[in-house]
């Protein structure tokens, strides 16, 4: 049987990191800490001495971190609460932690944009071991005004949102295996060493924000809805129009906060936080061929649509990242903005995350890039479909059986008309295609 440390040491090595630093500093040392953080006034949002005295007892007791009480918010997250436990950690998560530290700090410094690199500095994201969330979480309020709550899974959108909502992030507890550079579902290397310095830019955190407080207007408008609805059949066909809604904001969210990139000196730079936390992806998201790369304005609803229009995998590399110009265009997404652009969606054609679209700046071709009727040649061919193909060619088909006009609405007629005429052979006798003028 292998020697389980001098397998470790072989993979910190690998990694550049060395095995006698990846270790936790003692609870007397963390406290210690944290009573010098929560004790500065020289930060953004100073802690009231009540408030840090209740805060330090709780760390201080041995109260896991759950949800953060530094605000006079809380959110309730019922079966998706978790709390972090640090003195269950492993050797084998605090190295997975380092030695992926270490391959984001490569990344990082050569394709990360400016402000990002100041807010890992900021939060001390670079460290040997998992941060202790009692410290991180005190961190993050003193200079944003966020704080954590720790869920133990992937959380519906609805409950996520709301959280931003109220200037919480969910985080959670579980960190990757040791030398998984890229992961479909969120652990602890991409809700900590991936989202926290995003809050530090005052732009991304306002837009995570409003992305919030448009969930709460989509919730709203459907309680209302529930208020006169008649039959179970409308019942359910309410939840889903606003769980629809929920999806294409999400959208919007993806390919900014999590998938975006930003120009700066002439130079493509990262700050989707989904990008940051995979090394490759970082790599590759700004240098490789492959890949899609389209210029975006937040502040032409004609962009906005195409986002909230463009379906995509989470379990690969992204096909089109989406670039901005500059940070200050996110400021204009507000929770209205995002609540009209997510109505004009429900009403239009969807594309895959392959797809250059007519109307598209391009930055680059992607090898993989497909027009936007390729998908249904495709599909009439009989040729297989990757999921988000398939999701996309049955919502339009199923779309393209009623009969929709959009001479009430400007938008959603000019984005229209952009697109090219999808193949009649898609079409029965029952199903005609929307009109594009």
């Amino acid at each position: 049987m292998p020697d389980i440390t001098t397998s470790l040491e072989e993979v910190a090595r690998k990694h550049g990191v060395r095995l006698p630093a990846v270790v936790p500093l003692s609870k007397q040392e963390r406290l210690r800490q944290l009573r010098w953080i929560l004790d500065r006034k020289d930060v953004p949002h100073p802690i009231g001495s009540e408030t840090a005295r209740v805060y330090y007892e709780r760390a201080a007791s041995g109260v896991p971190f759950g949800i953060g009480s530094l605000s006079g918010q809380t959110v309730e997250l019922g079966e998706y609460r978790n709390e972090q436990v640090y003195e269950s950690l492993r050797l084998e998560d605090h190295l997975s932690w380092a030695c992926l530290v270490a391959d984001q700090q490569a990344t990082k410094h050569a394709y990360a944009c400016r402000e990002y690199l100041l807010g890992e500095e900021m939060f001390e994201i670079g460290g040997a071991t998992i941060p202790d969330y009692y410290l991180l979480n005190a961190r993050i309020f003193q200079q944003t005004g966020w704080q954590l709550a720790t869920v133990n899974m992937i959380i519906p959108a609805e409950v996520f949102f709301h959280c931003h909502s109220r200037k919480f992030f969910p985080v959670t507890t579980f960190m990757r295996p040791l030398e998984t550079d890229y992961l479909p579902e969120p652990d602890v290397g991409h809700d900590v060493a991936g989202h926290v310095a995003t809050f530090t830019i005052p732009q991304v955190a306002q837009v995570m924000n409003n992305h919030g407080l448009a969930n709460d207007l989509i919730h709203r408008e459907k309680e209302l809805k529930l208020q006169t609805a008649r039959s179970d059949h409308d019942i359910r066909r309410i939840h889903d129009e606003a769980c629809e809604l929920l999806l294409y904001a999400g959208r919007l969210y993806w390919f900014t906060v999590e998938f975006g990139l930003v120009m700066q000196n002439g130079t493509l730079k990262v700050f989707g936080a989904g990008i940051l936390s995979s090394p490759g992806e970082t790599r590759y998201s700004v240098t490789s061929p492959d890949s899609n790369r389209v210029l975006i304005d937040p502040r032409n609803d004609r962009d906005l649509l195409r986002l909230a229009t463009t379906d995509y995998l989470i379990s690969e590399y992204q096909k089109t990242y989406f670039v901005m110009k500059e940070f200050d265009a996110l400021t204009t997404l507000t929770p209205q903005r995002i609540l009209h652009i997510v109505h004009t969606a429900q009403r239009l054609p969807h594309h895959t995350w392959t797809e250059l679209v007519p109307g598209d700046h391009v930055l680059n071709v992607g090898r993989a890039a497909m027009s936007a009727n390729e998908k249904y040649y495709r599909y009439l061919a009989g040729q297989p479909l990757d999921e988000c193909m398939q999701r996309t060619v049955e919502r339009n088909l199923k779309m393209w059986s009623r009969s929709l006009e959009f001479a009430d609405d400007e938008l959603a007629r000019a984005f229209m008309t952009a697109l090219p005429p999808p193949p009649r052979g898609l079409f029965t006798d029952r199903i005609s295609p929307i009109p594009c003028g």
